[in-house]
Parts: structure tokens; sequence; C-alpha cells
């Protein structure tokens, strides 16, 4: 294209009497000195120019001429470069695809600049009215994500087979009661035969309650971080936790606001936790201003199960209202693809933790005991979530999907376990009999030894053991009692403090996934308590 330009533009010179660039004419008699370049100034040459009109092209001429020449080639070139850039934006659209944060398309609310126009929603139908905090937070326009074989690793191809269907819960509290304790059901050895007796697991737990009657404050309240020795962390601060843990203590021991020995402690209770609960959204945090940290939907989750509990035992319709409220709380928060749950809703690293996500299952199916429908769609979330966290190649489960496979624990296998198996596994399941052999492998030998103990691991692997049955239960059950009554406080620390009936969190100090330090001795009392109640707290879900 230049060399062509440069050949017109001399020929043009040519035809008008005009020298080539490199015989420039020169005025006459110019004296020039040697090797000086010219100075540059407007030459008056004397010569008029003046080419026949048909020595001139005109503009139509040129462009013909151009178009006849030069025009296919560029044509052609510019043709060419389209085609490279338009292959490059495809390869970078899809590129950005593909490395796409999914937190970010999925919480994004309708309008979102990362939603996609045209992309319609269809919304959940929950069965209670809700609205969110009053804290700026945009609505949630919640989708069912609908997941096929394909989209799930092979791994777990068979799990999601198997389908989703929620176990009937509809006699799951029957045990609970002097007539449940007084049936073979008690704290000892469940009617398996061997261990501890039965008396000395109720006398364990009924000193246990005693010492949780003892720390309830003057309004009904129980607190983690104060008031005891050897409390939780100061930043684990939740009144609502506090309260929630020691509430399920006395429930599971058959203590309502109606009946049982310790029915005043749970009426008061009951009602400061009626009394924080925020009355638009549901929430049950006492601490509002602190929501996103771990405590908050921890806290909101079991004081939801408390309340889920004392309807469900009571038949008592003032609860009801307060129970729907705070399980359409956890229903909102729900990850509207990956199914799970995470510290509060909308935050950002909110796609969900198994830990979470346990707590939250647990809540409602509670609530289906109590005759609070759930949605099936939020049962097939969670069931998604549960693939996405199962280790690739094994019966084990990690943290979350981001946790490398290596990371799956005995204690989050036991929660997603009994996840599992509220969502339908069946009893004989080969994913469920491998993972089972994978948490009693590493448990064994179960030890209150510093390291070893994680009763939080515990309180899983006993109700998920508990619906098996047989000897796999009886065996862990007869170990986790011994190890378990035998490190009940029985007095007095030095400095004259009351921890009868209690259990020290720190000493030794346990699995560090345990969180007995941060929790303090309320939150361990609490689940050596449910732990010991498990024979009647829950009736197996296998049993017909």
């Amino acid at each position: 294209m230049i060399a062509y330009t440069s050949a017109r533009y001399r020929l043009l010179r040519e035809s008008r009497g005009m020298s080539s660039s490199s015989e420039r004419p020169s005025k006459p008699n110019a004296k020039l000195k040697p090797n000086r370049k010219p100075a540059l100034k407007r030459l008056d040459l004397g010569i008029t120019l003046e080419a026949a009109p048909s020595e001139t092209p005109s503009w139509f001429e040129e462009a013909r001429h151009f178009l006849v020449t030069g025009g296919p080639g560029l044509l052609l070139s510019l043709a060419l470069h389209g085609l490279i850039l338009v292959s490059l934006a495809y390869v970078v659209i899809r590129v950005q695809e593909k490395n796409a944060d999914p937190l970010a398309l999925s919480w994004d609310p309708p309008g979102s600049p990362t939603e996609k126009p045209g992309r319609k929603r269809k919304p959940v139908v929950l069965p209670l009215d809700t609205q969110l905090p009053d804290d700026g937070q945009p609505p949630i326009n919640r989708t069912v994500i609908k997941t096929t074989p394909a989209e799930t690793s092979s791994t777990n191809a068979v799990a999601v087979q198997v389908g989703v269907k929620p176990v009937n819960v509809s006699g799951a509290l029957g045990g609970r009661g002097t007539g449940g304790r007084g049936r073979g059901g008690g704290a000892g050895d469940d009617g398996g035969g061997g261990g501890t007796k039965d008396s000395d697991g109720e006398r364990a737990i009924t000193s246990g309650l005693m010492w949780l009657k003892r720390q309830q404050k003057s309004d009904g309240h129980w607190e983690l971080h104060q008031g005891y020795p050897d409390v939780g962390f100061s930043y684990r601060k939740t009144d609502t936790g506090a309260t929630a843990l020691a509430l399920l203590a006395f429930l599971g021991h058959g203590d309502t606001h109606q009946a049982g020995e310790h029915k005043d402690v749970a009426a008061k209770g009951l009602k400061w936790l009626r009394s924080i609960q925020d009355p638009a959204s549901g929430d049950l945090h006492d601490m509002r201003q602190e929501e996103g940290r771990p405590s908050a939907m921890y806290a909101h989750i079991l004081g939801t199960i408390v309340l889920c509990e004392a309807l469900a035992l009571t038949g008592d319709n003032e609860l009801r209202q307060p129970a729907e409220r705070a399980i359409k709380y956890i229903l909102m928060a729900q990850h509207p693809t990956d199914g799970g749950w995470k510290y509060r809703p909308l935050l950002p690293e909110g796609r969900g933790d198994l830990s979470v996500t346990g707590w939250a299952l647990m809540a409602l199916h509670t609530a289906r005991m109590a005759g609070i429908e759930i949605p099936q769609e939020e049962f097939e979330r969670a069931s998604r979530f549960l693939d996405l966290v199962q280790a690739k190649g094994t019966a084990r489960y990690k943290y979350e999907p981001t946790t490398p496979d290596n990371k799956a624990t005995a204690a989050l296998t036991a929660e997603a376990l009994l996840c599992r198996q509220w969502l339908g596994w069946p009893k004989n399941f080969p994913q469920m009999t491998a993972g089972v052999k994978y948490v009693l492998a590493e448990e064994e030998p179960l030890s209150w030894s510093g390291g070893r103990r994680n009763v939080y691991g515990w309180y899983y692997t006993a109700q998920m053991l508990h619906n098996l049955g047989g000897d796999d239960w009886i065996r862990w059950n007869t170990a986790a009692r011994e190890a378990i009554i035998k490190n009940q406080a029985g007095g007095t620390t030095t400095a004259g403090k009351d921890t009868r009936g209690s259990w020290n969190p720190n000493s030794p100090p346990g699995d560090p996934n345990e969180h007995t330090g941060e929790g303090g001795r309320l939150y361990v009392t609490a689940l050596c308590i449910l732990i010991l109640e498990t024979p009647y707290r829950h009736q197996p879900l296998y049993e017909p």
C-alpha cells in the first residue's frame, strides 16, 4: 500500500513538470556552502504549473484506480485481521467465564452487573412470609438449580442416584422424659449390655444439668464468656448460643416449660430466647451488630432447634410463630445454588461449610418434627452441598468445597453421614458403610487424652451410630460414656469456684477442631450431656 502511494505521488509530480524528491529544482545563481543543507524556506521558483485537465486525475479516477489495483488486497487483509480479532475475543470470553467467581454469580440480586440479561429466575415459594433485617442488604431472589449426574463428579454419581427423600420424623422425640429413659433407653448401655450402668450415666446427666441450672441468670439466659472457671473466649460471646446449648440439654432430658423436674429453668430460658428474636426477620442472634462472625449463625440455628423441640414436645401454639419465623430465616440464609450455609446470609464467603450446614439441616428436620413444612427444594440443595464436600474417590467429607480432599476428618464425616441419613440414604448403602468404617478407625482408641478428645465430633458420631444400631454402636457408646463420666468434675476448684457436674475444656486440651477452648466450660458441658442423652434424645431412624 505504501509503495503504491509513493509511485502515484511520483507520477503525479512528473505529470506536473516537477522532478522527484532526489532531483529538486534549485534557484538560479544560488550560492550554497559546501556540506551544508539548504535553508528550509519558501522558494519562488518562478514557474507556472498548469496541467491540462486531461492530465490531472479526478478524485473519482483515483478512487477507481485504487480499487482496481490495491483494493482487493486491502479488503483481504481487513477480512483476515477481523477474523483473528473475533477468534481472540471468543477465547478471552470463554476463559473469563470459566474462571468466574461462582459466589459473585450466585449471590448477586436481579439486575446486578453479573446477572446475565434475559435469564429468568424461578423463585422458591416458601411456606412462610419473611423479610430481611433492615441492614441495607438487598433482597434475595432464590433460584432452584436442578443438578444432573453429569454435573457431579463420577465419585458421587451413585449418591445422586439415591435421591433425596427426608426420613419420617413423626416419632423422633418419643423417647424423652422419664418414661423413655425407663424403657432401657437410658444413658447407660442402651439395652446392649456392658460398660457403665444406666444409673451412672443418668447421675452424670443430672449432675451436669444442676451445674447448668446454677449458671442461669435471673432473666433466664446463660453466658459463654464469664461467670465460672474456664470460660470461653470473649470474641465468641453469644448469649443466644449459650442459652440454646443449655436449653437443648434440658429438653433432651425431657424438661420443658410445661413439665419435668426443671420446667422453671426451661420456662425462663425460653422466655428470654423469644424476647430477643427480631420480629421482622426471625433472627435470634442477640448481638446483631456483630452478625457475620461465626457465632451469629450457629447461635440462631441452635436457638431455632430449641424453639422447634419445645413446640414438638408440648404442642404449645405460642411457640409456633417464633419457631416458624426462625426457620424462615434459615431458609433465607441457604446458598441458592450450592445449598450450604455459612455465618450469615449474603456473606461474601457464604458458599457454605459442612459444620454450619449440619446444624442447619438438624434445625429443618426438627421443624418437621413440630409440624412445620419445609419445601423439598431445600433438602435437594443441601444434598448438592454434601456432594460438593465429599472427598473425591472416598466416603469421607471435608469442611468446604474448596478444602483439599486430604483434609477430610472423622468428625466432619460423621456429621455428613448423619445428614445423609436424614435425607434418605439406606442403612446399608455402600458409601454409608465405608464412611462409618473410616470414622471408627480414626477415633480408635476413643480417648479423653490431649489432642484426641473431640466432643464436637463425638456428638455427631453418637447420633449417626445410634441410628444404625448394632455392635459398632454398642462398643463406641460404651467407650464414650466411660470417658465422659470419668472426667466429670466432682467438686470445686482450688479457688473455691463451683465446677461440680461440669467438664473442664482445657484439661487436657482436645482436638484443635473441637473448639472447647473457645466455647469454654458451658460449651463442653452441654455437649457431654447431649452425648450421654443420645439413646433417648432421638429415636433411631432405621427402627420400624
